[in-house]
């Protein structure tokens, strides 16, 4: 009886250890293994559908690579490369980047973007717009994500994705012009996109 009691208090832990170690594999983010919260795991599965949904219709002809340093943010990596007004366009680079980072939020030093051709994308008019609905799906994940900078995110990528569906694009510097901004109203300029976050990667970018 002894034994018999012994042998099921055995497998019980086995049973124990084999539900901890599945928790654990769930709760892993499956590119670097660090912990996430379900909340941030729902968030970067709707970004990966929305990716895997829009992949064919980018253009990776003339697409430069780019690794990401420190203070970096999505949006100061697409002014870099597109140009100080056109910060909101980071989510083409995201969608070529997509086996790399889910989420635009979470890029950290080291990792390795796909920067695609703004001219071959964008200012194409039918691929921009193949990818107008890919612009306002990625605004519905940040409705979902619901971040701080979300509410500042949202209505732009929606401004894109209507300018981008119009027979005659607008010029890209118009569609970025944050909505509300008192002196986008008083000026013909497009006021520049806003970062990411507060918190960049590591440290703040270096003013200009």
């Amino acid at each position: 009886m002894k034994k018999m009691y012994v042998a099921m208090v055995a497998v019980a832990m086995v049973f124990g250890m084999l539900s901890c170690s599945s928790t654990k594999a769930l709760d892993d983010d499956k590119t670097g293994g660090a912990k996430i919260s379900k909340e941030q795991a729902a968030i970067n599965e709707s970004f990966g559908k929305v990716y895997d949904s829009y992949a064919d219709a980018l253009v990776l002809d003339g697409a430069t690579a780019y690794e990401v340093k420190a203070g970096d943010t999505l949006t100061s990596i697409a002014k870099k490369s597109y140009g100080d007004d056109n910060g909101y366009y980071f989510p083409i680079i995201m969608l070529a980047s997509r086996n790399v980072i889910k989420d635009p939020e979470l890029i950290e030093p080291g990792m390795k973007l796909t920067i695609p051709s703004f001219d071959a994308n964008i200012k194409n008019k039918e691929v921009a717009k193949k990818l107008s609905p890919y612009f306002k799906d990625i605004a519905g994940v940040y409705e979902q994500k619901q971040s701080k900078t979300s509410e500042d995110i949202r209505p732009n990528l929606l401004t894109i994705a209507d300018t981008l569906a119009a027979e005659e694009p607008a010029a890209a510097t118009d569609a970025a012009a944050p909505a509300g901004d008192a002196a986008a109203t008083e000026s013909a300029e497009a006021a520049p996109a806003a970062e990411f976050s507060d918190t960049p990667v590591v440290q703040a970018e270096a003013a200009e």
